[in-house]
């Protein structure tokens, strides 16, 4: 399950969350475009390689954040272009595939105010979602590098820690705080943040950040915009592991100085 959701820049109007109910799994084309492009190495892009509050391959998880937004065009034609013609073909020989829906909340001042389900069919939806991706990366121009920065790891951590008891993610932290609370809390040079989940965790780096780009069935590709929003400049990545947590979720949060 994956959970998102569009922070909306005036806190009078809703906040909206969605979750994607459906089995995620990787399809052939998702591991092909992990193993590519072994020859794209960057030292410049490489912000966290000294780090030393991070795990492996969490410091891998920005690099690859950065590849991405370094190039984005670069980005589409090495790993998203195999995956859109995977998915053209399966629409072409299954159909539109089986119904499938999320769900968005909205919020207005930390209450809910409405409950949507929005349906769709998973191999249209899937077509779609991977065919706007690349139309979008192919016409982005670079975006800015990002920094990692500690204060946001401990953020990240934070939130982990607390949803752990629960066995379950959600954006608001038991306590009713938003990402943008907490990344502000711990960096406080930073104006604003947001965030993204995924579970998966095992999967390569590769993997999360294209199945968080992709975003199907996820209205607005909130999790896709959050991985190519200019208006970030530091980033921390944070995998929850055992004995923490069973399952391996992966925090991504974001931020901009003031």
């Amino acid at each position: 399950m994956n959970g998102n959701f569009s922070k909306l820049k005036q806190k009078s109007t809703p906040f909206v969350v969605n979750v994607l109910c459906i089995n995620i799994f990787f399809v052939a084309a998702f591991f092909h475009a992990a193993a590519q492009d072994k020859s794209w190495e960057d030292p410049k892009l490489n912000t966290a390689k000294n780090a030393n509050y991070m795990q492996q391959d969490e410091k891998d998880m920005i690099y690859e954040i950065n590849r991405l937004r370094s190039d984005p065009p670069r980005y589409a034609k090495m790993f998203v272009a195999i995956q859109l013609k995977n998915a053209i073909e399966v629409y072409k020989v299954e159909g539109k595939g089986d119904s499938s829906f999320s769900i968005t909340t909205s919020y207005r001042d930390s209450s809910i105010v409405s409950v949507d389900t929005n349906w769709h069919f998973s191999n249209e939806e899937e077509a779609n979602a991977l065919q706007t991706l690349y139309d979008t990366l192919m016409h982005l121009k670079p975006l800015p590098i990002l920094l990692p920065d500690e204060g946001i790891y401990k953020a990240c951590i934070k939130h982990a820690k607390n949803r752990a008891p629960t066995g379950t993610f959600d954006h608001i932290d038991t306590d009713g705080t938003w990402p943008w609370d907490r990344i502000k809390k711990y960096s406080p040079a930073m104006k604003d943040g947001n965030e993204n989940l995924a579970l998966n965790g095992d999967a390569p780096v590769r993997i999360i950040v294209l199945q968080l780009l992709n975003d199907s069935g996820i209205p607005g590709y909130g999790h896709r915009y959050n991985l190519l929003n200019a208006n970030w400049t530091y980033v921390a990545c944070y995998a929850t592991r055992k004995p923490l947590m069973n399952s391996k979720w992966w925090i991504q949060n974001f931020g901009t100085k003031k």
